[in-house]
């Protein structure tokens, strides 16, 4: 254990003195006792003690006295009275400033050294402060002595200060300049005003006389003057003459240069000048890649003088080529961009970009035709598309492609709630880590490919039943003639027999049905090809509209006729057209109950070339579950019909390059739409189609 001090204990009594010793010293110091005055006083004649334990009252004298003596020579000891009473004269001589504290007997050995240890370290602390304050003092000591040396130096400093922030308010201000026109060229769009400005600003601030700015274009072959503010056009022409030819010597210097040097064969940089010149040229290199010269008319008689303006020119230096760089990218950036979008947006196919959520985050002009404006992050892919291809989430399967893409058909909902196929091609995007994996989709609408489709499969059945009941008709028809002979022959053998007429008079009325059933057959099976002449649509809808007039007033229905056209001159079929007025306008009027209307409108087409010719009637309507069947052969709604009449007009349209289509809500009526085309190519039918039976 380290020792931590001396301490000397002073007792008449030998048993207190060994107790006392060997308690202290366990606590870490060495002790010394003494059983009077003058032992103590040997003792502390030979050794020096931090810590003093003195009886109060001692064989030969006072403890009291023994530790005056003992503070007089050592200041810093610290001495504890112990005594056998209290009184109040012995509470009185502890409070003694060269006594540290007392202790009555029979006394505890633990408050003891308590005693010992703060008296310890009282005098330890006493010490370290006489030692910060010995510092202290030697501290103030030096700096009294360097005050005044400080006030010289600080005057002295001010004066510099004062001229250091007079050249500092120079350079704020022209790092202010830098600062606004860095901003004005980056961020406004009309550049050549922007640089107007600079060059401005720039002989403001550098009290120069002018400067233009050169900057190459087509691929760096042609250096142009691209602005110049208060310097002579010819001169700068001259200019751009010699910095040329210079560049084909490649004698152009990459650090700001004499230009009035160019005339010279070697051109002479700023820096090294022996002579005054007039106007300096400043290149402006960027990766090696040269834009052009920022050209400064400021006349200096000296390298010195130049010298004073070097470090700001080379600022604008730097700043200008940054900027006159980034313009040109951004150029070439703001056109790619521009093409991009006008491809997206021109495209036919929708286009859709989510975020890696599956939220949809663009959209160009198809996709928001199709699907309204579901661009804004809140509408998931898979609330637009219904997965016909597999299970599970929709992205989470485009996800899933093989090297990132798919490629499928899906469901894609419509605003309405409508669906509509679409095919579908994803392709996965990996961004960084906050973007995460995200998809482009490109979608397109199948509707009019599977309606394509389907008219295309619906005219392969429809060839195939029309050659099927050109022959059944055919073949019905030679007997059905021999039944008509005979019965002919038999009404002529039965005289005026009425009872037996009357039948003969029934199988002739049937064969007559039978033969318009098979000549319709045989016009469905074998359609003519048009031969188009030049009519009146007009004239067309109403020969047809007044063959039709009897049965509408029979059966109580108005028909009516209005034209919206101003010219309605058409090459078409007469007789063909005639019929599909004739088709639909009667189906029109079955279709109506009594006080019902039909009314024929003709309108200009959605096509210059076309014209349309609308037939709509109060009726009915069409059953749902009829609409797909309507045009098929032999498939009527009424009880008495052939099936044929809408084929057979379908055939006529499409023959003459229209189209048939129609819109019906069941028990509101519906509407026949006729697009026709005003002028008819006709394509000669076969031969065989031409021989009617």
């Amino acid at each position: 254990m380290t020792e931590k001090g001396r301490v000397l204990v002073i007792d008449d009594e030998a048993d207190v003195l060994d107790i006392l010793r060997e308690f202290i010293a366990g606590r870490g110091y060495r002790v010394d006792t003494a059983d009077s005055c003058e032992a103590a006083r040997e003792l502390a004649g030979r050794e020096r003690y931090e810590i003093v334990l003195a009886d109060r009252e001692l064989p030969d004298g006072s403890g009291l006295d023994l530790i005056e003596e003992f503070q007089s020579s050592t200041p810093d000891v610290r001495s504890i009275v112990m005594t056998e009473r209290s009184s109040m004269e012995s509470t009185i001589a502890a409070m003694r400033p060269d006594v540290f504290d007392q202790i009555q007997k029979p006394f505890d050995l633990v408050k003891i050294g308590e005693m010992v240890d703060a008296a310890h370290d009282h005098i330890k602390m006493s010490r370290q402060d006489a030692s910060v304050i010995e510092r202290l003092e030697s501290a103030y000591r030096r700096l009294e002595k360097d005050r005044a040396e400080l006030d010289r130096k600080v005057i002295e400093t001010n004066e510099e200060l004062a001229r250091v922030n007079d050249s500092l308010k120079r350079h704020v201000t022209r790092l202010k300049m830098l600062f606004q026109m860095g901003r004005d060229i980056s961020s406004n769009e009309n550049w050549s005003d922007a640089l107007d400005r600079f060059l401005m600003a720039l002989c403001r601030y550098l009290e120069a006389e002018g400067a233009a700015l050169l900057l190459y274009s087509g691929g760096g072959a042609v250096l142009q003057i691209r602005t110049s503010y208060n310097m002579e056009i010819r001169f700068l022409e001259t200019a751009v003459r010699l910095i040329l030819d210079a560049q084909k010597r490649d004698t152009v210097p990459t650090e700001i240069f004499n230009l009035d040097s160019c005339h010279t064969p070697d051109i002479e940089t700023c820096l090294a000048a022996m002579k005054p010149w007039n106007d300096s040229a400043i290149p402006l290199l960027y990766k090696g890649r040269w834009l052009g010269f920022l050209v400064i008319r400021k006349r200096y008689a000296s390298k010195r003088e130049y010298l004073g303006d070097y470090h700001f020119i080379t600022t604008i230096q730097t700043i200008l080529t940054e900027e006159v760089a980034n313009a040109a990218n951004i150029s070439r950036l703001r056109n790619l961009k521009d093409f991009n979008e006008t491809i997206l947006e021109s495209m036919h196919s929708g286009v859709l970009r989510t975020d890696r959520e599956g939220r949809v985050i663009f959209a160009n002009r198809r996709a928001r035709e199709l699907l309204g404006d579901v661009a804004s992050g809140a509408v998931h892919i898979g609330d637009l598309f219904a997965n016909t291809a597999g299970s599970g989430e929709f992205f989470d399967f485009l996800r899933g492609g093989a090297g990132g893409t798919m490629s499928i058909e899906a469901d894609c909902t419509v605003p309405g709630g409508r669906t509509i196929p679409v095919s579908v091609n994803s392709t996965v995007v990996e961004s960084d880590e906050f973007t995460g994996i995200s998809l482009v989709i490109v979608f397109e609408d199948l509707t009019a490919r599977k309606e394509l489709e389907e008219e295309l499969r619906r005219s392969d059945r429809l060839r195939s039943l029309g050659e099927l009941s050109a022959g059944v008709a055919h073949e019905i028809r030679n007997p059905l003639t021999g039944i008509a002979t005979t019965a002919q022959v038999l009404r002529e053998k039965l005289g005026e027999d009425p009872e037996r007429l009357k039948y003969i008079d029934v199988i002739l009325e049937e064969i007559r049905r039978l033969d318009d059933i098979i000549r319709s057959m045989l016009h469905f099976g074998r359609p003519a090809a048009p031969r188009p002449m030049e009519v009146s649509m007009c004239d067309i809808v109403e020969e047809a509209l007044m063959l039709v007039a009897d049965s509408a007033a029979e059966a109580g229905v108005s028909l009516r006729f209005v034209s919206e056209v101003d010219r309605d001159m058409c090459l078409l079929d007469r007789d063909q057209i005639k019929q599909v007025v004739l088709n639909l306008a009667m189906n029109g009027v079955q279709a109506c109950r009594s006080g019902g209307e039909v009314r024929v409108i003709l309108r200009p087409g959605t096509d210059p070339a076309l014209v349309r010719l609308d037939f709509e009637d109060s009726g009915c309507g069409i059953p749902a579950g009829a609409s797909d069947r309507l045009y098929n052969p032999f498939f009527t709604t009424r009880s008495n019909g052939t099936g044929l009449g809408l084929s057979i007009s379908r055939s006529i349209v499409e023959a003459h390059g229209g189209r048939i289509s129609h819109e019906s809500v069941e028990g509101r009526g519906a509407t026949f739409h006729v697009d026709l085309p005003r002028l008819t190519v006709a394509v000669s039918a076969p031969e065989e189609s031409r021989q009617a039976h």
